[in-house]
């Protein structure tokens, strides 16, 4: 009866859990709608269990996270604005997708379907994307597409703007293609025919968004792909596309025209629109608040102060145009430190994985596919505030517990075997 109940439990939380993973490929609020209802069934089951979420075999991924949201509270308190500041730091709760996706991995069961559920979101998003870059197709929306600059219109999907479309679909789509190159050996004919299929769409679509940080945020993944697996076909490819991308550069006036001209913007200190003039910005504010920030929500007044007082109303920003500057701006530089350090917690797990998975022969595809998207999505933080954009943090805790749940299985066995053992002594 207790098992029967767990089951049914566990297979409503998959339900609502795969729904949220499948739903981030185009909507927020289904996505963290159905999250949340993830949220209240895994504490549910939590209780019920006596389940430990947060493993000691984890505990550096933990540590940090927990050390960046406490700093971030600090941070809100200490500012101009405490109560908006706290209520602000709300979206932290992202965090918990890593503990009930790694619940779910755990489970044989829902781990391929979890995979196989981000796959429908993301192949059929991408086809829409696709065409709305040929046809101007933009179902659901009010505001027309952004035109591209050669041909055709920018892809953004069911999102707000093309940027945060492109940065999700380049995380998105160097997950599918390393977790199609780990696993090609592996996977069945038809396992690699449907994530081949997914890898490219998602590809095409990131580059027909014409996000320059996704894009480049898509081939450093792919190389460092390349590289880390030994796959001379990844780096040729790799090396064909940016031959290929030269050409084109050197023949068709217009993108060797928009190339010039946006990268003299954005190396300008003095353009408005730039992203020099952004972090030059951005730094005086963190050397002015350097420890405690401005606290969340603030960022927006902090920076009109140093911006000419009859500016235009879109160059009034909210973010620093960069992870780490923003998180510093708003938190202080111990909220910068903390979150390098959960990166650096979650590289080194990941790393590990992969390595200790080679020399024991087990599956690396979980491992790969986060390893890779994971540095996708830190190109993007370069010139974007990433993190900061829900849709694409969203895909990237799904992605982290993807590679995580592994740390927490070895843990099991091991206690689990440690367990059996005094129990046969005794």
């Amino acid at each position: 009866m207790i098992y029967q109940r767990e089951k049914v439990l566990n297979d409503i939380l998959f339900f609502f859990f795969a729904l949220f993973v499948f739903s981030s490929a185009f909507s927020i609020a289904i996505s963290q709608i159905s999250l949340g209802i993830s949220l209240f069934l895994f504490i549910v089951i939590i209780i019920i269990k006596h389940y430990q979420p947060f493993q000691a075999s984890l505990r550096w991924v933990y540590i940090f996270i927990g050390l960046y949201i406490f700093w971030m509270l600090v941070a809100a308190l200490a500012g101009k604005t405490p109560l908006k500041s706290v209520l602000m730091i709300k979206e932290e709760w992202l965090f918990l997708i890593i503990p009930i996706g790694i619940y779910l991995f755990n489970k044989e069961n829902y781990r391929q379907k979890l995979i196989i559920a981000l796959a429908i979101g993301v192949g059929l998003i991408s086809f829409y994307g696709i065409l709305q870059h040929f046809i101007g197709l933009h179902w659901f929306k009010s505001k027309p597409l952004y035109p591209a600059f050669d041909y055709g219109y920018r892809s953004q999907g069911t999102f707000s703007h093309p940027l945060t479309f492109g940065n999700y679909y380049a995380t998105a789509s160097a997950f599918f293609c390393a977790y199609l190159t780990y696993g090609w050996r592996s996977f069945s004919a038809q396992k690699r025919i449907y994530v081949g299929v997914v890898s490219l769409l998602s590809v095409l679509v990131t580059l027909f968004s014409y996000s320059r940080g996704s894009i480049l945020g898509l081939l450093v993944a792919l190389f460092v792909l390349g590289v880390i697996t030994g796959k001379k076909k990844i780096i040729a490819s790799f090396v064909i596309l940016l031959m290929l991308s030269a050409i084109i550069v050197a023949v068709v006036p217009k993108v060797k025209n928009h190339i010039i001209v946006n990268t003299a913007k954005e190396i300008n200190i003095y353009n408005e629109a730039g992203r020099f003039f952004i972090w030059d910005k951005s730094l005086k504010i963190i050397r002015h608040h350097p420890i405690f920030g401005v606290g969340q929500g603030n960022f927006y007044y902090e920076y009109l102060s140093y911006l000419r007082k009859d500016i235009p109303d879109y160059r009034k920003l909210t973010h620093a145009h960069d992870d780490f500057l923003n998180i510093a701006a708003i938190s202080g530089i111990p909220g910068m430190i903390f979150f390098i350090g959960m990166w650096l917690a979650v590289f080194v797990y990941l790393g590990k994985g992969i390595i200790n998975g080679k020399s024991e022969g087990n599956s690396n595809w979980y491992l790969g596919a986060a390893f890779i998207a994971s540095v996708a999505f830190l190109i993007t933080s370069i010139t974007e505030a990433t993190f900061a954009d829900e849709e694409v943090r969203q895909l990237l805790m799904f992605i982290w517990a993807v590679g995580l749940w592994q740390q927490y299985s070895v843990f099991e066995k091991k206690t689990g075997t440690e367990r059996f053992i005094k129990s046969k002594n005794s």
